[in-house]
């Protein structure tokens, strides 16, 4: 999308827009899960040049909702986030470009490295075992700005860092000799518009992940990863839409584990009377070696024991196959009131390898084999199957987006509590 134009195409179209719309976590999670084949201010952590998008706006929620909470007790939702971008143009009334725009974001968990996390380590040369603790820093940093012509860059670094200390049950943090946890990302992004009706997107990180028993320097044990992807919208005039081609890679390392993955698909976005429609379907592929690494998959706690170093068995787990992925908007009843559906369903076929001196059944595969997989059917997260929600849009300022509990419509209202949103999420634009 050109970003001459995006300011007043978010405008024309309030929450619905076409692919550029003030929106959030929420949003994205009600309708169809990710945002590869449509523009929405979460796309700044696929490509921070998207930061020009979006200039002097506020942005905020409770953060997900869904762990199991016992009925008659209150849990607030866990890792709330709050940030904002702001801009300075340095152009002209009728020229915003040039634009220098900077921004930040606070306690955002970055899943994609999270991932990569064991719940305890066993320690190299001590044999202690230490749980790893959670990351408290978590910041997002962006530094951004257009040409003359709307051609857009971006910088991004994501800092999540724990040394020396954990939470306690109370939710204090006291010293902790052995903890230590660290994940940084260092990004950049350019967004190139060809002509009025072409816009290409690419950008490259590098990242490094970290954990205990004991203080590492950024150079110390451990290897970095490496993440590129890549889009263009291609406007189609006939469907008032979007045709999105879309490509995206990691070769991702941490302790005792490589994971490479590779996806490539093809979406749409249409704009629709009074709502939105986009589409897309992607090919992927996977694998997965890991060493050390232990797995209770009935608790779903994870061990990673550094004294295998030296002399690893490698486990393998490789996946090949597609994901078709949906999502829709709409105003009802009243303008500032929008509802949401959407959903991605994987099929996968997954072959297992395990190293013959690790038949413990706790690695990231029981036995060898092969077999068909898809993503969590119903889990409550945002990678499950569907989500619904809704949205509100005060004057095109402030809009609020909320997530659904997939369970509301079926509860029982006299068996006991239970949440009737999985999250909220909100931005304010000035």
């Amino acid at each position: 999308m050109n970003f001459k134009t995006a300011a007043a195409v978010g405008l024309s179209f309030g929450v619905l827009g076409v692919g550029s719309a003030f929106a959030t976590f929420a949003r994205v999670e009600s309708m169809g899960k990710n945002t590869t084949y449509i523009m929405d201010d979460v796309s700044i952590f696929d490509n921070a040049a998207n930061i020009n998008l979006y200039p002097n706006y506020l942005i905020g929620e409770f953060g997900p909702y869904t762990q199991d909470v016992p009925t008659g007790t209150n849990k607030d939702p866990q890792h709330p986030n709050f940030g904002g971008i702001f801009s300075l143009s340095l152009g002209d009334e009728n020229n915003p470009d040039p634009r220098l725009s900077i921004g930040g974001l606070f306690g955002r968990i970055n899943n994609e490295l999270m991932r990569y996390f064991p719940t305890k380590v066993v320690g190299e040369t001590s044999g202690d075992t230490t749980a790893v603790p959670e990351t408290v820093t978590n910041f997002d940093g962006f530094l951004g700005g257009t040409l003359s012509n709307g051609d857009a860059w971006g910088l991004h670094i994501y800092i999540a860092h724990q040394d020396g200390g954990d939470k306690t049950e109370s939710g204090d943090y006291q010293v902790e000799g052995g903890a230590y946890a660290s994940a940084v990302q260092a990004d950049g992004g350019l967004n190139l518009q060809f002509g009025s009706n072409i816009d290409f997107e690419f950008s490259f990180g590098l990242a490094r992940i970290q954990y205990g028993p004991e203080h590492l320097n950024f150079f110390d044990d451990g290897d970095f990863s490496f993440l590129a992807k890549s889009r263009a919208f291609f406007t189609l005039d006939a469907l008032d839409g979007e045709l999105v081609p879309a490509f995206s890679m990691r070769l991702m390392q941490a302790p005792g584990i490589e994971d490479k993955h590779a996806q490539a698909g093809l979406g749409i976005n249409v704009a629709l009377d009074r709502g939105f429609f986009w589409m897309g379907a992607d090919f992927i592929w996977n694998k997965l070696k890991a060493h050390d690494w232990y797995f209770d998959y009935e608790s779903g706690e994870s061990i990673y024991d550094s004294q295998g170093e030296e002399h690893p068995h490698w486990d393998k787990r490789s996946d090949i196959g597609g994901m078709i992925t949906f999502g829709i908007e709409r105003n009802i009843w009243w303008d500032w009131f929008v509802i949401r559906v959407g959903g991605q369903k994987s099929i996968l076929y997954t072959k297992c390898d395990v190293n013959e001196k690790n038949k413990s059944g706790q690695g990231i595969c029981r036995e060898d084999g092969n077999f068909f997989s898809t993503n969590p059917l119903a889990d409550g997260t945002a990678d499950d199957h569907v989500g619904f929600g809704f949205g509100i849009n005060i004057e095109e300022k402030l809009k609020i987006d909320v997530t659904v509990a997939e369970d509301l419509l079926f509860r029982n209202p006299f068996q006991g509590e239970g949440r009737i949103f999985s999250r909220i999420s909100a931005t304010y634009s000035f």
